[in-house]
């Protein structure tokens, strides 16, 4: 946080002096006193400065996406060690949602015969049932 003293202390850096508030400055050991508005106008001058390394800060800041990606930058040669892997287990991840979202067309079959009797045939176990319809 900006303060008078650090106004004061930009304009003149050997400045000795204790303040109360702006009209109340007391110069110490000789210091030749700067004028009031020479102050104000450096006060807010640092001021914007602070301001702006705030902003500058809070716009440089990574959002979750761009954290990710970051660590995703710093382990890359670890992703390329491994990258058969993640892609053979990404592939078996998506095959297990595939069959577990499908499970009864994968197991069972409608199997109609010449004569028009449908069974359904279960491909794990190679048994023919008689269809049942209610």
């Amino acid at each position: 946080m900006i303060t008078l003293s650090d106004a004061i202390l930009a304009i003149n850096p050997d400045a000795e002096f204790d303040y109360d508030d702006i009209d109340n400055i007391f110069w110490r050991r000789k210091t030749k006193p700067i004028p009031k508005d020479q102050i104000l106008q450096k006060y807010r001058e640092l001021k914007d400065i602070e301001l702006e390394k705030v902003a500058f800060e809070q716009a440089n800041q990574l959002s979750i996406f761009g954290k990710v990606l970051n660590n995703v930058y710093n382990n890359r040669i670890l992703l390329f060690k491994y990258r058969q892997a993640l892609a053979t287990s990404s592939i078996i991840i998506s095959l297990i949602f595939v069959l577990t979202n499908n499970f009864h067309k994968v197991r069972y079959t409608i199997v109609t015969d010449p004569y028009g009797t449908e069974f359904v045939y279960d491909r794990f176990t190679g048994k023919l049932k008689k269809k049942i319809t209610y």
